[in-house]
């Protein structure tokens, strides 16, 4: 069985990789998923399936310069079937070019080796400011 340290990197590594599809397979077919925001960023908001996962990361990726990302991860916690990630995503906003930097707390929770929570913590105003026109 996989831990939840061990589905916790290969999340981070996927993310890394950009590799949709790998984060996808990650989850559980049912997720509780929440990425607060503005609703005029199209990737914000909950979803509960597997199958939206890869949709997310290619809508979320899309909105950023690519090569302009860096995401350094400070720590993680993992306590049973919890992990905590805290990072800083720095970005650059596709549609303005403005940079932004965010301090993040991840909430994963990993069952049976699939993740079945994933609540994101950011500065959402930092984030809104960065898109807006």
């Amino acid at each position: 069985m996989t831990t939840t340290a061990e589905t916790t990197n290969a999340f981070l590594e996927r993310v890394g990789a950009q590799d949709a599809e790998g984060l996808g397979e990650l989850f559980a077919e049912k997720i509780d998923w929440n990425v607060p925001g503005t609703p005029a960023l199209p990737w914000v908001g909950r979803r509960s399936r597997r199958s939206e996962v890869p949709d997310y990361f290619r809508t979320l990726w899309a909105g950023l310069e690519p090569g302009k990302s860096a995401v350094s991860v400070e720590a993680v916690i993992t306590d049973g079937e919890e992990a905590v990630v805290f990072a800083v995503f720095d970005h650059v906003a596709a549609p303005t070019g403005r940079p932004f930097r965010t301090d993040v707390a991840m909430r994963l929770t990993v069952t049976e080796g699939k993740i079945v929570r994933m609540h994101l913590y950011e500065d959402t105003a930092a984030v809104a400011a960065a898109f807006a026109a």
